[in-house]
C-alpha cells in the first residue's frame, strides 16, 4: 500500500498469504487504510486490526517488497527473516535528495511537452522552469504545511495557468512567441490523477465496489479542482492583459521524430523520480516506447474515438508488462508504471478538457462573444456554463480510466488464460 501495489488484489493476496501461513483471516480494503481479523477457532476469539497508511509510489521498494512476497509464499526464508527484510526496506532512505527529486520532476514535466502537448524547443526552458517550481511546492513546501498541503493542488495549477498565460501572449510578429497551451498543461501534468482513476475503475471491475467508488469520486473531485484552478488563472492573467492570448493549441507542429525522441528520456526521469534503479531501465523502456508509438498511430487512424487508441495503447503495455513478468520473474506492476502514466496527458490533451475553461476565463473578461450569445440565446446561467467545462474534465478522465483498464484487462487474460492455484506470487501483475 504504501509504495504503488495494485490495490485491487489485495484482499485476495493478503488471503493468500495467510493460507501459506497457516493463518486464520479476514481482510478489507479501503483507500489508505487495511482491517484484518484474525479469528482463532480453538479459542473461539478474533482480533481485528487497522493498518493505516499514506499511499504512494516507489518502484524500487515495491520490487524489493515483492522479492520478499514471494520467497515467503514459495518458503524459501523464514516468517521473522522476511519481517526484518521488510522494516529494513520500509525505514530505507529515499534514493535520491530532494533537490535532486525537485529536478526531476521538472525534468519529467519538460519531456511531456513535445510528447503530449506539441511543445517547441522554446517551450522548453519555461516548462522546466515552471514545472520545477510546481516540483518544489509539492515535494517540499506542501509537507512542511500541513494547511497549504489541503489547497496545493489549486494554488498551483492558478499559479501555473497565469504564468504561462503571461507568457504565451509574448508576440512575435504575427504569432506568440511561446505556447500557452503546451507550458502550462506540461507543468503541473504530474499533478493529473491517471495511476489513481486507472486503480479505482481495475477494483471496481474486480468488484471492490466501496474502495473502488471512494477512489474514483476523489479523483475525479481531484481532477476538477486542477480544472478551476487552470481556469481561474487564466482569468486573473486575462483581466490583467485584455490583449492575452487564447491560443488552445501551438502555432506550429513539429514532427514525430521530435515527439518520440523524448519518449525515453521521460522514462528515465519517471523512474528516477520514483526511486526506480537503473537495472529495471531498459524494459520499461522498451514497454513505454512500445505503448505510445501504439497510441500515436492508432490515434492518427480512430481521431473521432479517442477511446480506442486508449484500450490498444493499454494493451501494448499490458501485454509487454505480463510476458516479461512471466518470462522473466519480474513484476509486471512497476514495468507498466511510466508506460500507463504516459497515456494518460496525450489523451487528456486530445479532449483539450483543461483548456475548455479558457473559454469560461475570458466570458468572466468580457472577451468571449460566443459564451455571451450562448447565455443570452439559451438563458444559460452564468454558474451552469462555468460548471460544464469542469465537469468536462472529470467525464475525460473517467474515459481514460475505463479505457486503460480494459486493455490491461484483456492483455492479462491473453497471458494467463489460466493461472495455476499454487502460484500466489503474481501479487503484483495486473
Amino acid at each position: 500500500m504504501s509504495f504503488g501495489a495494485p490495490t485491487h488484489r489485495l484482499e485476495r493476496y493478503m488471503q493468500s498469504t495467510a493460507e501459506t501461513l497457516g493463518i486464520s483471516l479476514d481482510s478489507f480494503y479501503l483507500p489508505g487504510c487495511m482491517i484484518l481479523s484474525f479469528s482463532d477457532a480453538i479459542k473461539g476469539s478474533s482480533e481485528v486490526r487497522l493498518v493505516r497508511c499514506s499511499e504512494a509510489l516507489h518502484l524500487g521498494k515495491l520490487i524489493d517488497i515483492h522479492v520478499v512476497h514471494k520467497a515467503v509464499i514459495r518458503k524459501q526464508i523464514l516468517t521473522d527473516q522476511a519481517i526484518n527484510r521488510l522494516e529494513e526496506i520500509s525505514s530505507r532512505s529515499e534514493t535520491y535528495p530532494q533537490w535532486l527529486r525537485v529536478l526531476l520532476f521538472g525534468l519529467t514535466s519538460l519531456c511531456f511537452g513535445p510528447i503530449s502537448y506539441g511543445a517547441r524547443p522554446i517551450d522548453l526552458p519555461l516548462i522546466f522552469t515552471l514545472a520545477t517550481l510546481v516540483g518544489f511546492l509539492q515535494l517540499v513546501i506542501a509537507p512542511r504545511s500541513e494547511l497549504y498541503g489541503y489547497v496545493f493542488e489549486i494554488t498551483a495549477a492558478i499559479l501555473v495557468s497565469c504564468l504561462g498565460r503571461a507568457f504565451g501572449s509574448i508576440s512575435w510578429g504575427s504569432d506568440s512567441m511561446f505556447c500557452f497551451s503546451a507550458i502550462s498543461q506540461a507543468s503541473i501534468v504530474l499533478l493529473l490523477p491517471g495511476f489513481t482513476i486507472t486503480m479505482s475503475a481495475l477494483e471496481l471491475q474486480s468488484k471492490n465496489m466501496v474502495s473502488g467508488a471512494v477512489r474514483m469520486v476523489y479523483a475525479i473531485i481531484y481532477t476538477l479542482f486542477l480544472a478551476f484552478g487552470f481556469m481561474v488563472g487564466s482569468a486573473i492573467y486575462g483581466a490583467i492583459d485584455q490583449n492575452a492570448t487564447s491560443a488552445t493549441t501551438c502555432s506550429d507542429e513539429w514532427p514525430f521524430w521530435w515527439q518520440i525522441a523524448f519518449v525515453v528520456p521521460f522514462t528515465v526521469f519517471f523512474v528516477l523520480l520514483n526511486g526506480g534503479s537503473w537495472t529495471k531501465m531498459p524494459p520499461m523502456v522498451v514497454v513505454t516506447t512500445a505503448g505510445w508509438v501504439v497510441n500515436h498511430f492508432s490515434f492518427q487512424q480512430f481521431q473521432s474515438n479517442t477511446q480506442i487508441p486508449q484500450v490498444l495503447g493499454a494493451l501494448t503495455v499490458g501485454l509487454l508488462s505480463n510476458l516479461y513478468s512471466r518470462l522473466r520473474q519480474g513484476l509486471a506492476i512497476a514495468i507498466m508504471h511510466p508506460a500507463i502514466y504516459i497515456q494518460v496527458p496525450g489523451s487528456f490533451a486530445a479532449s483539450g478538457s483543461l483548456l475548455s475553461g479558457l473559454s469560461i476565463a475570458d466570458l468572466i473578461n468580457h472577451k468571449s462573444t460566443d459564451a455571451s450569445t450562448e447565455l443570452a440565446g439559451n438563458h444559460t446561467s452564468p454558474s451552469t456554463l462555468i460548471a460544464s467545462p469542469m465537469l468536462d474534465a472529470g467525464v475525460c478522465m473517467i474515459e481514460i480510466a475505463v479505457s486503460i483498464t480494459i486493455g490491461l484487462s484483456v492483455s492479462a487474460l491473453v497471458v494467463y488464460p489460466f493461472r495455476r492455484r499454487t502460484g500466489k506470487s503474481g501479487i503484483f501483475s495486473l
